[in-house]
């Protein structure tokens, strides 16, 4: 069994996070062609993002996907919580997010109205580097991190607090378990530095080319960039990968442990 895993904004979905738009606001078929390529080959296709759980819920049902994987998969990585606790709650209760934000000095401020209604991660917004990143590792001794996932689209990056054991690559490792998919054979198409980490879960990781665009460093750890954007890159992505280009059977990862 081969699954296919997608990050939202800025990959499957255009400017403004609409999915009939390109990245230049332009009208466009192609995620919603990338669905249809999915559901007529029969391969689940899952929602991987960093949007709030029941948000991303809504939108899986919307679009017909088979699956959602919400805020980088912090609401099941196992952080301790008391009784009645999200761990949204218990990771505020240590108090590091205000200490992170006094630290930023005004470079990083809660992404509202998206950081409300959270059950695992805290979503903010700014420009910070690795310090921020070594910073938050320190001071949680290594029990949260901070995870960039990608830009804002105004010159801003959105950062998810979240436990060490969250983000989209354990999430999408969980998933296929439970699936008894064959992780060699499962595509994940995104566009930031946290969908890198989807390269130690499944055989392809695709990168759309505006992702790369926008963090160029992206290219030098990933071996696979669209030559399209936004839904077009997507699409780009699975009709390769549905049709088994032989091209891709190079930077497919095999060493990874097979399915049940």
């Amino acid at each position: 069994m081969r699954v296919c895993y997608l990050d939202l904004d800025e990959t499957l979905l255009g400017r403004g996070g609409r999915i009939l738009r390109d990245g230049d606001d332009a009208f466009s078929y192609d995620a919603i062609r990338a669905l249809e390529a999915l559901h007529g080959a029969q391969v689940p296709a899952v929602l991987v993002s960093g949007r709030r759980l029941p948000e991303l819920a809504a939108i899986a049902r919307m679009l017909g996907a088979d699956g959602a994987l919400g805020e980088l998969g912090a609401c099941d990585a196992g952080y301790p919580t008391k009784p009645g606790q999200s761990v949204h709650e218990a990771i505020a209760e240590t108090g590091i997010v205000e200490m992170l934000l006094t630290w930023a000095d005004g470079a990083l401020a809660p992404y509202e109205p998206w950081a409300q209604g959270r059950f695992g991660s805290h979503l903010l917004v700014g420009d910070v580097g690795q310090d921020a990143i070594d910073l938050v590792e320190t001071i949680s001794r290594g029990t949260l991190r901070l995870v960039d996932n990608g830009g804002t689209g105004d010159g801003r990056r959105a950062y998810h607090l979240l436990p060490a054991g969250a983000g989209k690559g354990p999430a999408v490792a969980r998933d296929i378990a439970r699936r008894g998919a064959n992780p060699a054979t499962c595509l994940a198409v995104g566009d930031s530095r946290a969908d890198l980490e989807l390269m130690g879960a499944v055989g392809l990781v695709a990168m759309v080319r505006n992702g790369v665009e926008d963090d160029p460093t992206l290219a030098e750890e990933c071996q696979w960039v669209t030559s399209a954007r936004h839904g077009a890159g997507v699409l780009e992505a699975i009709t390769r990968w549905l049709d088994d280009d032989p091209a891709l059977t190079r930077i497919r990862r095999t060493d990874l442990p097979p399915g049940e």
